[in-house]
């Protein structure tokens, strides 16, 4: 009882249907698992592979960005999903592609003795990896748009998003602590096997569940006629523009700050991770409900709103981060920690909220083709300022509050103003789910933050 009670307590008074409770709690368990890979492949452990492995700033933003580009195959994965209706067996062999992908890049300094030779299989496994994940992503985002109740979204998305953040939280521990004890490529070769195989566990869990739902095939549809809805209405047309814009606003700086605080900061991976990650996801886990709470009542954008201006604010602090401080690495991610949990929850609630039922694979793809262009530009144009900016900035030999103004900071900076141009301009144009002005909206909001704090005051006081 106690482990049901851990997986569905947030919403399983709202779902009277034990097979879709049970094949919810059972993708939260999956998804809990597979994050051992997550954890790894997208934060500081690939940072400090692909740096080991000789890759520089640009070579780094050319690696992230060429498996992005991957996801340009979601557009016939889409057309494949609508003609065959085979959601699940897309995902499952999709899904194992992947996994096994990431177990052999565990092994590509013993496989690949010569430095030239590693950067290429590294650039091909993550390639292939990335286009066995766009059977993932279509497959899985159809078949959860069809199995969760829509009146409980948020607060399902919200308590998966909860559970994830606490595993995250201890693997990241252990990756700091295996990272940091072993010496060499083999540490790597630990973390990254460990990551493919608890990934390909997280997979043949799904083997076992039966969806009372199954998506209908729509009769004449086709993945053309899909994608001409996509720009026809104006509800997905204006959350594809914003999505695309955010995503280049983001990744034109986000891979980049863990190599900025282990190539230029100098420092550890356990410090990386337990001022960063550690404290980021702990805050997460306190707030990630109540946030979950608000997008049920209030829809996605006014949070969208409040959540991507602050923590886009946070990306000042690295404007005075010094070699062997953790400072702003700190800040960073308290900010972060708090806010940037909801961005990840609005963006999935979006996807199903913001796309048509029938023409979900479709609608998906072309989201997943835009965004993936998006940053993969974003990717590159990072790493070439970078590179381009390092001499300049050495020359100039500007300071900021008594700290050096280097190329990083630059571009971090770039990517501020860019992200905080986004949603002003982008954003106020997106529907929201919840039939209410976004003034009204705020005023709502404040009154329940400004409630909770008073009681949690008194509580305090008491």
């Amino acid at each position: 009882m106690s482990v049901y009670r851990l997986f569905n307590r947030s919403y399983r008074n709202y779902v009277h249907d034990s097979e879709i409770l049970r094949t919810l709690n059972i993708i939260i368990l999956s998804v809990a698992v597979g994050m051992f890979l997550f954890t790894i492949q997208g934060g500081v452990a690939f940072v400090g592979f692909a740096s080991a492995l000789g890759a520089g700033e640009f070579a780094f933003g050319l690696i992230s960005a060429l498996p992005i580009l991957a996801g340009l195959l979601q557009l016939y994965v889409s057309y494949l999903a609508v003609k065959t209706g085979k959601y699940k067996r897309m995902f499952l062999i999709g899904g194992i592609i992947q996994r096994v992908s990431w177990i052999t890049i565990a092994f590509i300094p013993y496989i690949f003795p010569v430095e030239s030779s590693r950067m290429w299989s590294l650039i091909v496994l993550v390639t292939l990896a990335a286009m066995a994940g766009s059977f993932v992503v279509i497959s899985h985002m159809t078949l959860m748009g069809s199995v969760i109740p829509i009146e409980v979204r948020g607060r399902y998305i919200t308590a998966r998003q909860k559970v994830c953040t606490a595993i995250s939280l201890l693997v990241g521990l252990g990756v700091a602590f295996v990272l940091d004890g072993v010496q060499g490529f083999l540490g790597y070769t630990i973390v990254f096997a460990i990551g493919g195989i608890a990934g390909l566990i997280d997979i043949l869990m799904y083997a076992g569940i039966k969806f009372s739902i199954i998506p209908n095939k729509p009769e004449g549809f086709s993945l053309l006629t899909g994608m001409k809805a996509c720009f026809t209405s104006p509800v997905t047309r204006n959350y594809l523009l914003f999505w695309t814009v955010w995503s280049f606003a983001i990744n034109i700086s986000a891979p980049f700050f863990n190599k900025y605080a282990i190539d230029k900061l100098d420092l550890s991976y356990t410090s990386i991770i337990i001022f960063g990650q550690i404290v980021s996801q702990t805050l997460a886990l306190v707030v990630i409900s109540r946030w979950g709470v608000f997008l049920d009542k209030y829809g996605s954008v006014p949070m969208l709103m409040i959540s991507a201006t602050i923590s886009t604010l946070g990306g000042f602090v690295w404007l005075f981060a010094v070699p062997g401080s953790v400072v702003p690495l700190l800040l960073f991610n308290i900010i972060g920690g708090i806010f940037w949990c909801s961005n990840e929850a609005c963006m999935v609630n979006m996807q199903l909220s913001h796309t048509p039922s029938d023409g979900r694979p479709a609608a998906l793809a072309v989201y997943a083709v835009f965004t993936s262009i998006a940053a993969a530009i974003a990717l590159i144009c990072g790493g070439a300022l970078l590179e381009t900016l390092s001499p300049v900035m050495d020359r100039l030999a500007i300071s900021f509050a008594g700290t050096p103004f280097d190329n990083y900071k630059l571009v971090f900076c770039i990517a501020a103003v860019l992200r905080i141009a986004v949603v002003f301009i982008f954003l106020p144009r997106v529907w929201n789910e919840k039939e209410m002005s976004l003034r009204e909206a705020y005023a709502k909001i404040l009154g329940d933050m400004g409630r909770r704090l008073r009681y949690e005051f008194a509580r305090f006081r008491r």
